[in-house]
């Protein structure tokens, strides 16, 4: 059986670059893939595309044996179907709904008794037990981050998307969960691409590198690799190198 998610597709905006991706990532094993790359250079319509949230203008994306997307045939599965967690830069929790409600969004057709239980193995995981009565408004950014990730992954989706997760939050925070967050993701055991513009994620977080720039992937590999022979200039621009 194949156990890859395999992507090559092309997405066009008027007016702007074409995003060009080629992306071969195992799916049978827990790994980070980081996308890297100045603002507007694609990095988050590569995630959209393979959540099935814009539908790229050509291509193919499969995650092992499963057609997510494939123009000539005219195929498009919905983000639904491909059994995806995306972690949105703005977390979107929902303000209405408690922090255990927020989690337990997604898991509606389980028993109640699951429920609480899947809810508590992640609070518990998070640090942010003993919340979960509280709004949205009443957490700390580093806390609805927390929160955020926990309602992503309740469901145990099969790839794990983040857009930046990091980024909303202040410095201190910010250098705090860079420390935690890979060892959250490891103990989720979920393959996961991560979108960051700051070489210190990547090197913190990730397995493998995607470098990309005015919407073409300019190298990918594995970190270390990377960040040891960048094989363009603009690569070490990127990576902090130069």
């Amino acid at each position: 059986m194949n156990h890859r998610l395999i992507a090559t597709f092309e997405r066009r905006y008027p007016g702007g670059p074409a995003i060009k991706a080629s992306l071969r990532l195992p799916m049978n094993a827990f790994s980070v893939t980081a996308l890297i790359g100045p603002s507007g250079c694609g990095k988050t319509t590569v995630l959209r595309c393979l959540a099935g949230l814009d539908p790229p203008e050509q291509g193919t994306i499969t995650c092992g044996d499963d057609v997510w997307f494939d123009a000539s045939r005219g195929i498009h599965a919905s983000p639904q179907r491909r059994g995806i967690g995306f972690l949105f830069q703005e977390y979107a929790l929902f303000p209405h709904l408690t922090l255990f409600e927020n989690i337990a969004y997604g898991l509606a057709h389980e028993s109640a008794s699951e429920i609480g239980r899947r809810v508590g193995e992640l609070t518990a995981m998070l640090q942010i037990a003993g919340l979960e009565s509280r709004y949205p408004r009443e957490l700390s950014g580093g806390q609805q981050q927390r929160a955020a990730l926990a309602r992503t992954v309740a469901p145990r989706p099969k790839l794990l998307l983040l857009d930046e997760p990091l980024s909303a939050l202040d410095t201190p925070t910010r250098v705090e969960l860079r420390r935690e967050l890979r060892g959250v993701l490891a103990a989720l055991e979920i393959p996961t691409i991560i979108v960051t513009h700051d070489p210190v994620e990547v090197t913190t977080l990730a397995d493998h590198v995607i470098v990309l720039e005015g919407g073409q992937i300019l190298q990918q590999g594995p970190v270390p690799e990377v960040f040891a022979k960048p094989n363009d200039p603009r690569v070490a621009r990127i990576i902090g190198l130069k």
